[in-house]
């Protein structure tokens, strides 16, 4: 089989949010960086579409905040909770101070991602489209029997392809096939079953994500998500369990949901239903070896209660991006090298990971959240730390502190 023959310093798997990022990043240093993706592009995503805040100050940290604004997607102010009893909460951005943006966004991922390929193009980096990498590149066994990765081989239209590089960032997204191959993943860990499409006819949108914990889809929630004057992205994420039982059919359950909501009963479909898995399953899986490393959600890095990994995806890129170009100046690309990536990238995320796992197995149930959203509309400490907790910047082991306790047993005892 005659392999074409292409180089780079660094080679990223992945086009997404992620992927992008760490191109323009690395680029921008004046790396010689080649981005890959299966796709060509523009291409969709099926994803919910929404940026938080977070994400907003990532996009800003990147300089593209303004230029992406200008374009006149949905603008989102706060989030409403909609409890299975039926009490709903407004979570205004603007009323804590987090340190972060007070607005979100709405913007389809066709072209999202694609206005992000085309900043890291515009870095210097080079794209290519059509691309389906398989496998790794490994360079000759060392001494010891360890194999360093020296790219990657992948399918095109034209034939098979080899890419040389000094270093191969897998960045794809929930596909596991490449991880297998890299020996990052065995399986398919447990993460967010979701099914989401666009809805004409949506009355009553305002500035603000919409949350539904509606009581037959616990763990998981139900989505409206305002793309324009009456138009929506709709969904239902449901988090699996280890040893879950039999699949659902998401895609009952969402006619089910519309019909449930006599505001949503109307709408209509416009486009196709899409089904997708979320990976939440950091940090369980390797995210660096000898000449490679792991970001985004290939990481498994998607905030398991809101299902948003879009800021994560882009601050893993610039974690990322420090550690690649400290290793590449020291010449060093081994496991050993490349460690300080898997550090910072543990050190900023693992904890709040284990806290949110724990706060899923005790405040998802029905009652908890009842109790959860009636009594943040009337205890500002609960209300802030809910609000750090959904959002990404505050521990979710706050939610255990006498005073988070008092207001939510406070509501006990009157429930």
């Amino acid at each position: 089989m005659a392999y074409r023959e292409d180089t780079a310093e660094i080679v990223i798997v992945g086009a997404g949010p992620a992927g992008s990022t760490l191109a323009a990043l690395l680029a921008g240093r004046g790396h010689d960086v080649l981005l890959l993706d299966r796709a060509i592009f523009p291409r969709d995503k099926t994803c919910g579409d929404g940026l938080t805040p977070r994400a907003v100050g990532a996009l800003a940290r990147l300089g593209l905040l303004d230029g992406l604004a200008a374009n006149g997607y949905r603008r989102i102010h706060a989030a409403l909770l909609h409890a299975p009893n039926g009490d709903r909460w407004l979570m205004r951005f603007a009323d804590y101070d987090l340190g972060l943006p007070t607005f979100g966004l709405v913007v389809p991922r066709f072209e999202l991602d694609d206005y992000l390929r085309r900043h890291a193009v515009s870095q210097g980096a080079r794209f290519r489209g059509g691309v389906d990498a398989e496998r790794p590149l490994y360079g000759a066994p060392t001494g010891a029997g360890r194999r360093t990765v020296i790219g990657v081989e992948a399918r095109t239209a034209d034939g098979p392809l080899r890419v040389h590089a000094r270093l191969t960032v897998l960045a794809t997204g929930a596909a596991i096939g490449l991880l297998r191959a890299f020996g990052v993943l065995r399986a398919m860990p447990p993460g967010i079953n979701a099914v989401r499409g666009y809805f004409a006819r949506v009355p009553d949108l305002t500035d603000a994500f919409e949350f539904y914990f509606d009581a037959d889809l616990a763990p998981g929630y139900g989505w409206v998500f305002p793309v324009g004057e009456d138009h929506a992205n709709i969904g239902l994420g449901v988090l699996a369990r280890d040893g879950a039982g039999p699949a659902i059919n998401l895609r009952s359950r969402l006619d089910e949901f519309l019909r449930r909501h006599r505001r949503l009963a109307a709408a209509v479909p416009a486009g196709p239903i899409k089904g997708y898995p979320i990976r939440v399953d950091f940090p369980r899986c390797r995210t660096s070896g000898d000449g490679f490393l792991v970001i985004g959600e290939a990481a498994g890095l998607v905030n398991p209660v809101t299902g948003e990994g879009i800021d994560l995806a882009m601050e893993s890129a610039e974690l990322a991006a420090e550690a690649i170009h400290t290793a590449l100046a020291a010449g060093d690309l081994t496991a050993g090298g490349l460690q300080r990536y898997d550090r910072d990238l543990r050190g900023r995320y693992a904890g709040f990971f284990r806290g949110i796992r724990v706060l899923l197995r005790l405040a998802t149930g029905p009652r908890a959240l009842n109790v959860l959203i009636r009594q943040a509309q009337h205890r500002p400490y609960l209300a802030r730390t809910i609000a750090g907790i959904n959002l990404g910047v505050a521990s979710p082991w706050l939610a255990f502190s006498p005073r988070t306790w008092r207001d939510i047993l406070c509501g006990v005892r009157r429930a």
